[in-house]
């Protein structure tokens, strides 16, 4: 087995960490980055819980989080509620999982509390001798302020009434995902770059999020690979790394998670053989990862660049598709909810 070091500190790299011990690889060095992620909180849907449950106990994975029983999608101003979706059990009878709402900071340490000691360090500056360099940190100080739109956050008392409702408001040009964790709501918004984001727009139960939240950075460190600090043979990159996550898809944030497992059973299949674990582990994730590219594009036109009738339109076809044919919406995001790595890369 090769001798791993991983740069990051976010989920994927401790997955990472983790999922490569239980393949019994012995060398493993993690060096931190300093992960401050743009949202304070994440959703886990069921493929990424899935993995994170194959890892450690799933039992302390729900006493950090809170487990939603539906979703609705809201029009902003008027909190018409367009469609609702069940959660809960309907979800995990469906995909095999629970959807977990958490935190970042208890997510990283209910990944990290799991680890046997290793070496660590928080610079890439000592000499070291890797056969494979895993990195799933960004680029330093990577802003979710693009060309195209900005992510703004805000953070809410929390809301026991609806504690167990993830709510999507979508408006003409814009749109904010709502959800709650153990002890705090999180709003987030997304608008189009050219448009600001007025409070008088938002039903009032998000106004004042509206009027506080604040366009958000996620920073990262990012060592340089190419560094002679490092020998390696090969060089890998995970999650925010390879594909930059983004809120357009809420669930899709984690994505990196699924990398890692599938990483780590390709070291596993091939062992000392690296070029061929990291073809192989390309192959299969880039095809995961070209449809949702593909998927977020779509979203990103469905939001930002439709409008008038056709806006309407989908309006009614969502709401006619999860309030009479529900199966409709199910097998759109089949997909991605039930991709299961755990039995295709065992």
């Amino acid at each position: 087995m090769p001798r791993l070091t991983i740069l990051g500190e976010d989920p994927t790299a401790f997955t990472l960490r983790l999922a490569c011990a239980n393949i019994g690889l012995n060398s493993i060095t993690q060096i931190t980055a300093g992960y401050s992620p743009s949202v304070p909180a994440t959703i886990l849907p069921a493929n990424i819980s899935k993995i994170i449950s194959a890892l450690i106990p799933e039992q302390e994975l729900k006493e950090l989080s809170t487990q939603p029983d539906r979703k609705q999608i809201r029009l902003a101003k008027s909190g018409y509620v367009v469609s609702e979706i069940p959660l809960g059990k309907f979800y995990s009878d469906r995909y095999g999982a629970n959807l977990y709402n958490i935190t970042e900071n208890d997510l990283i340490e209910l990944l990290n509390n799991h680890i046997l000691p290793s070496p660590i360090s928080a610079s890439a500056q000592h000499k070291t001798s890797v056969d494979l360099l895993a990195v799933t940190s960004n680029t330093s100080d990577q802003s979710t302020q693009t060309d195209q739109f900005y992510t703004y956050y805000a953070e809410m008392p929390y809301d026991k009434k609806g504690s167990l409702v993830n709510t999507t408001w979508i408006s003409q040009k814009q749109v904010a995902h709502q959800f709650n964790t153990n002890k705090s709501g999180h709003v987030v918004f997304l608008s189009p770059s050219n448009l600001a984001l007025n409070p008088n727009d938002w039903h009032p139960t998000i106004r004042e999020a509206a009027e506080s939240a604040k366009i958000k950075k996620s920073t990262s460190q990012k060592p340089n690979t190419k560094n002679q600090a490092f020998k390696q043979r090969s060089v890998v990159e995970l999650g925010a790394a390879w594909y930059p996550s983004s809120w357009l898809l809420p669930e899709s944030v984690h994505v990196g998670i699924e990398d890692a497992w599938v990483l780590s059973r390709m070291l596993e299949n091939y062992e000392d053989d690296i070029d061929s674990a990291l073809s192989y582990y390309a192959k299969y994730r880039k095809i995961r990862l070209a449809r949702l590219r593909r998927q977020t594009d779509q979203e990103f036109t469905k939001r930002f660049d439709t409008e008038g009738i056709k806006k309407l339109g989908q309006h009614i076809s969502l709401a006619f598709s999860t309030r009479f044919i529900p199966e409709i919406y199910m097998n759109d995001q089949d997909w991605f909810h039930g991709y299961d790595c755990l039995r295709g890369f065992r």
